[in-house]
């Protein structure tokens, strides 16, 4: 399993990143490397992603539900990503091994009136070929991936945001 786990500060309270990000075409967008989303209704959309890997395009297309809603405090998106033809290429995928299940969860702290917590969680459950080359994306895109995110949700909310870590380095 692929987990990228961080946590960040957002002057905003809680209740208002949750009506935000509980609009699902701001969590497909708020994925790094999209290139395409179709909203389908409240709860599903389609999300096409494309991951540079030197010369390589790897391309997934993402089902994506929301499955869990608790306002203000969390919500869940779960899904499906297909490999697309180049990825399926890369990985030498069999017609149906190019499936991963991917999960977002994003857990909303108060800090105060107007200043919040997002902690989020990303999963990716690819298995065979298609985790190694996963793998390999991560170990040598993970910053990147993680800054892109980042960069997502702050042009998303319209306010700067502050990775914890960060933050945390900053204070000491």
């Amino acid at each position: 399993m692929i987990t990228i786990d961080n946590s960040f500060l957002v002057d905003r309270p809680a209740s208002d990143v949750y009506d935000v990000f509980s609009q699902i075409v701001n969590i497909a967008w708020a994925f790094p490397t999209v290139r395409e989303v179709n909203v389908v209704d409240d709860d599903h959309v389609n999300v096409g992603v494309v991951i540079k890997m030197g010369l390589l395009s790897l391309d997934n297309n993402v089902s994506l539900e929301v499955t869990e809603r608790m306002r203000p405090s969390r919500l869940v998106a779960e899904g499906v990503a297909l490999a697309g033809k180049g990825l399926a290429a890369v990985a030498k995928l069999a017609d149906k091994e190019g499936r991963t299940h991917i999960s977002m969860i994003l857990d909303l702290d108060d800090l105060g009136p107007t200043k919040s917590r997002i902690r989020y969680k990303l999963l990716a459950d690819a298995h065979g070929n298609l985790k190694r080359v996963y793998d390999a994306v991560i170990k040598g895109q993970r910053a990147k991936l993680e800054s892109e995110f980042i960069k997502n949700v702050a042009k998303i909310l319209g306010t700067p945001i502050i990775e914890e870590k960060v933050a945390a380095k900053a204070a000491t």
